[in-house]
Order: C-alpha cells, then structure tokens, then sequence
C-alpha cells in the first residue's frame, strides 16, 4: 500500500485537474464532522476524516469522495494505525493541496499520541455516522455521495457539506 497512495495521489490529480484527492474529501469531512462535533476539536477532527477518506480511496481505488463507501474510510483508520507509518514518509506521504496545512498542522505537528487520539474520534464518528446513514438511507450503500449533501449559504453564497 505504501507506493500505492502517491501512485492513487497522482493519478487522482491527473484526473481531476490538479486537485489534491484530501481537498476534495475535506469539503465533505467537514459536514461528517459537524454531525459529530469534537469539543473544539472540529478542524482536527475534518482533517483525520477527509485523510481517512483520502487512505481509502487510495486502497479501493476510488476516484471520487461521493462513490468511497463510509465503512471503508472507518476501517482505513484501524489499519492505518496497526501499521503505525510515520506522517509525511513515503510510505504516508502529505497532500499538496489547498488544505494540506491543515493535515500537516495534524500529523506533523502534534504529538504521536494526540494524532492517535483524533484519529480514533475519527473513527468513532465514522462508526456512529455508518449507523446513522442507514437509518436514514436503509435502502443504499452508505457512501459519501449519498449520505452528505452540498448546501450553499444564502447569503455568502459559500458551499459546504451536511448531512443528506
């Protein structure tokens, strides 16, 4: 898996026009986190789940946040954690995007067990939102496509993500 998440990264950006795949899974994290706020934590909290979206996508070869299944990004975390890679290495490297110093602020300047500690709550949310999701989509897969939706704001006429 190491080489493979540069290898996805690049073809990902390739695809999409230069977009990094962790800017596009935290538009959507941040509606996931939302729903499961985190005591003040929320941009850390965003970060571990769109990088938890971003690892899976990586493994499943999934092109886009919408089609990635919300199982997937939960157990990614898990397995990403067993292994225990060092953030920023070739084998877990940065994103380069928009948003990479978020992940960065994460993963390179907190210590071990605090990046341990937010991706745990990560996980614990995606648990708690795959159950959630099925409740309110019995009849889908739970995916991010189907379970956030893009809102815009009325009056800034900013787009975010919710909770479909």
């Amino acid at each position: 898996m190491s080489s493979g998440v540069q290898e996805f990264v690049n073809q990902y950006r390739n695809e999409n026009g230069r977009r990094d795949p962790f800017d596009d899974c935290l538009m959507r994290a941040g509606g996931v986190a939302s729903w499961g706020y985190d005591d003040g934590n929320s941009e850390f909290l965003s970060t571990a789940l769109a990088e938890a979206m971003r690892l899976a996508m990586a493994r499943h070869g999934v092109m886009s946040a919408a089609d990635l299944r919300v199982d997937f990004a939960r157990d990614e975390i898990s397995r990403w954690l067993d292994m225990d890679p060092i953030p920023g290495s070739a084998a877990w490297p940065a994103p380069v995007g928009e948003f990479a110093e978020s992940w960065r602020r994460l993963f390179l300047e907190c210590s071990p067990e605090d990046v341990r500690l937010h991706l745990r709550r990560a996980e614990s949310v995606l648990a708690e939102f795959t159950g959630e999701v099925k409740l309110r989509h019995p009849e889908t897969v739970a995916n991010f496509g189907t379970s956030t939706k893009e809102f815009v704001n009325p009056v800034t006429g900013v787009k975010f993500y919710g909770i479909a």
